[in-house]
């Protein structure tokens, strides 16, 4: 029980927090020596912080499926622009995903990318909309810079590369606007991590035929942690799910406020410290 309330704490927190929860989680597992939490278990994690999403910005999203309805130009670009930022994600997710997967067996490349991206998070404030240009209101979304933020959202599927980090950085360098540049960090990942968890269920419900675990070897040791329905794993998301929403308003206060490289401090600490102790 108390794994899956640090499982969830992390994802919850780390999901939305520009500090990498897939970072976080194999460093959990390997400092805290904990039991992977299985694939399940992942996939309701994912649940979890996806609702929170859809709590946080249900207004945004219903006015974006109701003009979508309704044709309104407005929010069908909006909607476009969503579409057209997951389609380089998807491309680089699926394209790379062995090496990516390869990644989370590597406690210390993780370390490394939590520099990259506190770096990057540091250099945000010199950005076009960043904190040391308060006066600029930024420039609105457009095919080209949406083309680009899915880009900058695929290569976040490196465990330890911040996905809200990175393609809220990347916008403020466009010249964003911040407030929106939050708002569409988080809406471009609806698709990008429902794609995940829908591909992680089409995996969890093969894993349950016999005849496909048995099929080869491979299909034996994918489906080895598959998980299953426990109690802990309704505690874990509850955990995500509620502090996936404090993470959220938190972030998109700072994120507001100009003070979004504050993160990069930690993550310093963080990566220096686990290259420091993690062999």
């Amino acid at each position: 029980m108390i794994e899956s309330i640090i499982l969830g704490l992390l994802q919850g927190l780390a999901e939305f927090l520009p500090i990498s929860s897939s970072g976080h989680l194999v460093l959990g597992h390997e400092l805290l020596n904990m039991n992977e939490a299985g694939m399940f278990f992942d996939i309701m994690l994912h649940a979890g912080t996806l609702l929170s999403i859809f709590v946080v910005f249900r207004k945004k999203i219903v006015d974006i499926i109701v003009g979508c309805v309704k044709r309104d130009p407005t929010q069908l670009k909006e909607a476009g622009y969503i579409v057209l930022a997951s389609i380089p994600t998807a491309m680089i997710g699926l394209g790379f995903k062995d090496a990516l997967e390869s990644l989370f067996t590597n406690p210390r490349a993780v370390c490394a990318a939590l520099l990259v991206t506190g770096c990057l998070l540091f250099a945000s404030q010199w950005g076009k909309t960043g904190s040391k240009h308060p006066d600029n209101d930024g420039v609105k979304m457009n095919w080209w810079r949406a083309l680009i933020t899915g880009v900058v959202q695929g290569i976040a599927c490196i465990p330890g590369i911040s996905r809200s980090g990175s393609t809220i950085s990347g916008m403020i360098f466009l010249g964003v606007n911040r407030k929106y540049a939050g708002e569409f960090s988080f809406l471009m990942s609806i698709p990008a991590v429902g794609g995940a968890a829908l591909l992680d269920c089409i995996k969890w419900f093969k894993c349950q035929s016999p005849a496909y675990v048995a099929e080869s070897l491979e299909h034996t040791q994918k489906c080895a942690d598959a998980g299953s329905f426990t109690p802990e794993l309704l505690v874990g998301m509850l955990v995500s799910f509620v502090f996936g929403i404090i993470a959220l308003k938190w972030l998109m206060n700072f994120v507001q406020k100009g003070k979004f490289h504050y993160f990069s401090y930690y993550l310093w600490v963080a990566g220096i410290l686990g290259l420091i102790f993690i062999k």
